[in-house]
């Protein structure tokens, strides 16, 4: 996407950050996006909230929820840390409630 101010052309540019590291994404580099989903009621369960870990997807790492990270150390790290959230909490949020994703 280029735009012209005074009939100049300016370059535009997007760069993606770990969200756990703050390290800087390559165009070459194998990442990971995480997005806190709700595993729907069946039965007489509730629902609960789950952490989906998907291939890098250039769409999706656009959304508000997505998290991204930098490969498997660092996506551990997403993983240990959102499960200490859960933990940490006074019984499992519900579904919708916003869950702290560091």
């Amino acid at each position: 996407m280029r735009k012209h101010v005074l009939g100049e052309a300016m370059a535009w540019t997007e760069r993606f950050l770990c969200d756990v590291c703050g390290k800087v994404k390559g165009d070459s580099e194998t990442w990971w996006l995480a997005m806190q989903d709700c595993q729907p009621a069946l039965g007489d369960t509730a629902a609960h909230p789950l952490l989906k870990l998907l291939p890098w997807n250039h769409v999706l790492a656009h959304s508000a929820d997505a998290r991204h990270l930098c490969g498997a150390v660092c996506a551990h790290k997403h993983l240990d840390r959102w499960l200490g959230d859960l933990l940490a909490a006074d019984g499992l949020p519900e579904c919708g409630a916003e869950t702290v994703q560091k």
